[in-house]
């Protein structure tokens, strides 16, 4: 399965429903808009129209889009940790999409499950909350986590070629 696949799956159903109303609605909507102008029983619809037929319906499929990126807004929020109410509640109310931009500017890294247990374990985390497995390479003075590469330990400034070598 695809990267793009597994973060589409990630939108939840009722966001997917919510997108196809707002596009409904909306086309709705401006079909009266189109059947309220100054036209007479007659007269053949002008070209026009057409045009503005495509305009409105490419418009309607961009608030179905953003609709989607505030679902997927919600779920991401949730699967990382992070305050899903407050995030889409950004994502909605800060105009031109900025809140999203902020979302996927801000938002906190995958926990990485336990090898032991599968709990959780956020970025902050060399061991595990539940079990106390080593979930990620630590400082061997102050047990912060550390990156591979790393000479130094960036919390306490202890050399790092033990910690390195014996993982």
């Amino acid at each position: 399965m695809s990267r793009f696949r597994q973060e589409w799956d990630l939108i939840p159903g009722a966001a997917f429903v919510i997108a196809g109303v707002v596009y409904l609605a909306y086309l709705a909507l401006m079909g009266f808009v189109w059947l309220a102008g100054p036209m007479s029983a007659g007269d053949s619809i002008p070209p026009i129209i057409w045009g503005w037929f495509f305009v409105t319906a490419a418009v309607g499929i961009l608030m179905a889009l953003y609709v989607l990126l505030v679902g997927y807004v919600w779920a991401d929020a949730k699967r990382r940790g992070m305050n899903s109410v407050l995030w889409v509640l950004l994502a909605i109310f800060i105009p031109n999409a900025i809140g999203i931009i902020l979302f996927f500017i801000l938002r906190d890294p995958l926990p990485v499950p336990c090898p032991s247990c599968q709990a959780p374990a956020t970025a902050e985390q060399a061991f595990c909350a539940c079990c106390g497995t080593a979930v990620r390479p630590a400082c061997p003075q102050c047990r912060k986590p550390v990156q591979e590469g790393w000479t130094h330990c960036a919390g306490c400034g202890a050399p790092l070629e033990a910690a390195t070598a014996g993982q």
